[in-house]
């Protein structure tokens, strides 16, 4: 099955590589979007600790099986990067933010998987800033 699993990935840590790990573990194909700088900003409302840039080339340095990995679209229109990729599971983190209704209502064939959180009282962004 084509995976499709999109985040921020700001600074990298031990439960990124368990999400990225666990999805290519799982898919036939696996396509990975980092949010842009202001796609960060918009949806958390704070700017990344490291740029785009930086953030898409550590996760590419993972070198998974089967994966494209590319930034997000400039116009923050997630529901069109899900339509250009066709995956058949969006994989998302344990603790990421969706609006499921409006996903499955223009997708819905498409199955949604929430992955298991790896030591979240010591892997989260969030302890890191």
């Amino acid at each position: 099955m084509k995976y499709f699993l999109a985040g921020t990935f700001d600074n990298f840590h031990v439960g990124h590589q368990y999400l990225l790990w666990s999805a290519a573990r799982e898919a036939s194909a696996l396509i990975i979007v980092i949010a842009r700088n202001k796609t960060v900003e918009k949806i958390k409302k704070k700017k990344p600790v490291h740029d785009e840039r930086l953030r898409l080339q550590r996760v590419k340095a993972e070198n998974l099986p089967r994966a494209e990995v590319l930034l997000g679209r400039e116009d923050f229109d997630f529901l069109k990067t899900l339509e250009e990729a066709s995956p058949d599971v969006l994989y998302v983190g344990y603790d990421q933010r969706i609006d499921e209704t409006k996903i499955k209502k223009a997708f819905p064939d498409l199955m949604i998987k929430k992955a298991v959180a790896y030591a979240p009282e010591i892997f989260k962004s969030s302890l890191f800033n």
